[in-house]
Protein backbone atom coordinates (compact mmCIF):
# COMPACT_ATOMS: atom_id res chain seq x y z
CA UNK A 1 0.00 0.00 0.00
CA UNK A 2 2.98 2.38 0.60
CA UNK A 3 4.14 1.72 -2.87
CA UNK A 4 0.71 3.01 -4.03
CA UNK A 5 0.14 6.15 -1.91
CA UNK A 6 4.00 7.11 -2.91
CA UNK A 7 2.98 7.23 -6.57
CA UNK A 8 -0.44 8.58 -5.96
CA UNK A 9 -2.73 6.08 -6.87
CA UNK A 10 -6.19 6.34 -5.24
CA UNK A 11 -8.98 3.83 -4.63
CA UNK A 12 -12.61 4.88 -4.43
CA UNK A 13 -14.73 1.91 -4.33
CA UNK A 14 -18.40 1.95 -3.12
CA UNK A 15 -19.80 0.13 -0.29
CA UNK A 16 -19.96 -3.33 0.08
CA UNK A 17 -23.79 -4.35 -0.66
CA UNK A 18 -24.71 -0.74 -2.57
CA UNK A 19 -25.59 -1.29 -5.88
CA UNK A 20 -27.38 2.27 -6.36
CA UNK A 21 -24.04 3.44 -5.56
CA UNK A 22 -22.95 2.05 -9.29
CA UNK A 23 -26.23 2.07 -10.89
CA UNK A 24 -24.91 2.91 -14.39
CA UNK A 25 -22.21 -0.56 -14.33
CA UNK A 26 -24.62 -2.35 -12.18
CA UNK A 27 -27.55 -2.36 -14.93
CA UNK A 28 -24.43 -3.29 -17.21
CA UNK A 29 -23.50 -6.39 -15.05
CA UNK A 30 -27.57 -7.44 -14.45
CA UNK A 31 -28.15 -6.88 -18.85
CA UNK A 32 -25.16 -9.67 -19.23
CA UNK A 33 -26.30 -11.94 -16.63
CA UNK A 34 -29.62 -12.11 -17.92
CA UNK A 35 -28.79 -13.06 -21.63
CA UNK A 36 -26.26 -15.40 -20.48
CA UNK A 37 -28.83 -16.94 -18.33
CA UNK A 38 -31.39 -16.98 -21.42
CA UNK A 39 -29.01 -18.79 -23.73
CA UNK A 40 -27.03 -21.33 -21.77
CA UNK A 41 -30.06 -22.34 -19.72
CA UNK A 42 -28.62 -25.74 -18.00
CA UNK A 43 -26.33 -25.82 -20.77
CA UNK A 44 -22.25 -26.75 -19.67
CA UNK A 45 -20.28 -24.71 -22.53
CA UNK A 46 -16.81 -25.02 -23.20
CA UNK A 47 -14.14 -22.05 -22.72
CA UNK A 48 -14.55 -20.89 -26.44
CA UNK A 49 -18.32 -21.31 -26.40
CA UNK A 50 -18.43 -18.73 -23.49
CA UNK A 51 -16.13 -16.44 -24.98
CA UNK A 52 -17.44 -16.52 -28.57
CA UNK A 53 -21.27 -16.17 -26.48
CA UNK A 54 -20.17 -13.10 -24.37
CA UNK A 55 -18.31 -11.14 -26.90
CA UNK A 56 -21.78 -11.14 -28.86
CA UNK A 57 -23.93 -10.05 -26.08
CA UNK A 58 -21.01 -7.41 -25.44
CA UNK A 59 -21.95 -6.51 -29.70
CA UNK A 60 -25.25 -6.51 -28.67
CA UNK A 61 -25.76 -4.22 -25.78
CA UNK A 62 -22.73 -1.99 -26.98
CA UNK A 63 -25.33 -1.38 -30.27
CA UNK A 64 -27.86 -0.43 -28.72
CA UNK A 65 -29.17 3.41 -29.71
CA UNK A 66 -28.40 5.57 -26.44
CA UNK A 67 -31.11 8.08 -27.45
CA UNK A 68 -35.16 7.37 -28.69
CA UNK A 69 -35.40 7.11 -32.63
CA UNK A 70 -37.37 9.88 -34.00
CA UNK A 71 -39.82 8.79 -36.46
CA UNK A 72 -39.81 11.87 -38.54
CA UNK A 73 -35.85 11.98 -38.89
CA UNK A 74 -34.78 10.39 -42.19
CA UNK A 75 -31.38 9.38 -40.36
CA UNK A 76 -33.14 7.59 -37.58
CA UNK A 77 -31.10 3.81 -38.42
CA UNK A 78 -27.63 6.20 -38.12
CA UNK A 79 -28.03 6.56 -34.51
CA UNK A 80 -25.38 6.82 -31.13
CA UNK A 81 -24.26 3.85 -29.39
CA UNK A 82 -22.03 2.88 -26.95
CA UNK A 83 -19.89 1.43 -29.59
CA UNK A 84 -18.87 4.81 -31.61
CA UNK A 85 -16.90 5.55 -28.14
CA UNK A 86 -15.29 2.16 -28.19
CA UNK A 87 -14.87 1.70 -31.27
CA UNK A 88 -15.35 4.82 -33.47
CA UNK A 89 -17.91 3.05 -35.51
CA UNK A 90 -21.72 1.25 -35.37
CA UNK A 91 -21.38 -2.74 -34.76
CA UNK A 92 -23.09 -3.62 -38.03
CA UNK A 93 -24.05 -7.48 -37.71
CA UNK A 94 -25.54 -8.30 -34.39
CA UNK A 95 -25.75 -11.76 -33.62
CA UNK A 96 -29.21 -13.77 -33.85
CA UNK A 97 -31.14 -15.07 -31.17
CA UNK A 98 -31.17 -18.51 -30.05
CA UNK A 99 -34.16 -20.60 -29.25
CA UNK A 100 -33.64 -23.91 -28.62
CA UNK A 101 -33.05 -25.38 -24.78
CA UNK A 102 -31.28 -29.09 -25.62
CA UNK A 103 -28.31 -29.27 -27.29
CA UNK A 104 -26.67 -31.44 -28.97
CA UNK A 105 -22.76 -31.18 -30.60
CA UNK A 106 -24.18 -29.46 -33.35
CA UNK A 107 -26.75 -27.08 -31.38
CA UNK A 108 -23.20 -26.35 -29.33
CA UNK A 109 -22.14 -25.66 -32.98
CA UNK A 110 -24.51 -23.14 -33.86
CA UNK A 111 -24.45 -21.01 -30.87
CA UNK A 112 -20.58 -20.82 -31.50
CA UNK A 113 -21.63 -19.93 -35.36
CA UNK A 114 -23.77 -17.10 -34.00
Amino acid sequence: MFFLSHIKIEWHTIPPLSPHFGGLWEAGVESVKFHSKRVIGNTNLTFEELSTLLIQIEAVLNSRPLKQFDDNDVDSLNVLTPSHFLIGDAITSPPEIVEDAKLSLKGRWDIVKQ
